[in-house]
């Protein structure tokens, strides 16, 4: 069942607006000495959110690894349960990012229009000469924001495809409609891009990823099989490392390019945190990436960027994430842009998951008027 690298819904809630406190100061003195206290109740304020956080993902029954990075300040983590292969996670333990992938893939499309080898308007046929009348025309923009109308996937999880293979059933299936009329999430098109990164780069999809993308920070558990550790590995309920559980023996193209990449906690904030400081890519490619571009469906209240999701939040703002998940783990990035604050999730089990972690972490510190 194809169900590793289409994002979950989101669990919409009704967040309360944070009531801003009034200060009154009655002379220079007092005005002073306010100023002076106001970084450190903020910071005790913080911390006792992330314990409120902490202990409700407790009581919620959350296995897993979560991260919360305030901008400016070092990173928290924390682990939930036993399911590492190691025992408890931490930071350091190595998880399936699911269609989070597509974030990297998406980062890794825009360094080569950066290096000047790619553009969004290129089309298929510039890459694969072969390719039939009705696929084309289809453009490395619609691929990047499921517009092309390829379907969602042409291959299972954990059955080995073969890239040939996968060019081949991609190229054969039928369009779910015009290219550039409509969205439908689509593994396939994120699949055809690391196809065309490892055309344009001589490399494999991997290689450039952590040679080309990423080889200027340091995030060593970004990977397929070049990163793999079972002892380090987030395991399922019946011992299942990642390997397994979610790429069947070895990573393939059902999964390269869209779904299935490894990652850790502490690697998913410092390539985040590159990203938005534009260590990564320029200034107009982050950019780009960010711009709302494609409507998630008829009535939908989010867009797609490149590799993300775009959400203006009626009260959190602007938000931008990305999920993913299979029958076993579940992962989540979301970056409150207003708030200067990410944070990242990812579940042993689906019951309690990644995405409702970081929905209990955002109400826990964004919000102080609960009711």
């Amino acid at each position: 069942m194809k169900t590793g690298n289409q994002p979950t819904l989101r669990r919409r809630i009704a967040w309360l607006h944070r009531l801003a406190a009034l200060c009154l100061a009655f002379s220079p003195i007092t005005a002073c000495a306010a100023e002076d206290a106001a970084p450190a109740i903020e910071s005790d304020q913080k911390a006792q959110r992330i314990e409120a956080a902490k202990a409700r993902l407790e009581e919620m029954g959350f296995k897993g690894v979560i991260a919360i990075a305030y901008e400016g300040e070092p990173p928290v983590y924390a682990g939930f349960g036993e399911g590492a292969a190691s025992g408890a996670p931490d930071e350091t333990t190595q998880l399936d990012s699911g269609s989070i992938t597509k974030t990297f893939t998406a980062a890794a499309a825009l360094k080569l229009i950066d290096e000047g080898k790619l553009q969004t308007s290129d089309r298929l046929r510039d890459f694969f000469p072969d390719a039939p009348a009705d696929k084309a025309g289809i453009t490395v923009h619609q691929m990047l924001t499921h517009s092309a109308g390829l379907p969602p996937a042409v291959g299972e999880d954990l059955d080995y495809l073969a890239k040939d293979e996968f060019l081949k059933r991609a190229f054969a299936a039928p369009l779910l409609f015009e290219p550039g009329t409509a969205y439908e999430y689509s593994n396939v098109g994120y699949s055809l891009i690391a196809a065309i990164i490892e055309q344009l780069s001589g490399k494999t999809y991997e290689s450039y990823i952590r040679e080309d993308l990423l080889g200027d920070i340091e995030t060593p558990d970004i990977g397929y099989e070049a990163v793999f550790d079972p002892a380090r590995s987030m395991v399922t309920a019946d011992g299942e490392t990642i390997d397994k559980a979610s790429w069947g023996g070895r990573s393939h193209w059902a999964l390269i390019g869209n779904g299935g990449i490894i990652i850790t906690a502490k690697d998913m904030i410092a390539f985040r945190r590159a990203f938005t400081a534009r260590r990564l890519h320029s200034n107009a490619a982050v950019n780009l990436a960010q711009t709302p571009m494609v409507r998630e469906g008829e009535g939908a209240p989010t867009f797609t960027g490149y590799g993300m999701v775009v959400d203006d939040h009626p009260q959190f703002g602007r938000v931008y994430w990305h999920n993913g998940g299979n029958p076993h783990f579940i992962s989540n990035w979301s970056d409150f842009a207003d708030h200067g604050v990410i944070i990242f999730a990812s579940s042993d089990g689906v019951e309690m998951n990644g995405d409702m972690a970081v929905e209990a972490i955002a109400v826990e510190l964004l919000l102080t008027d609960q009711e």
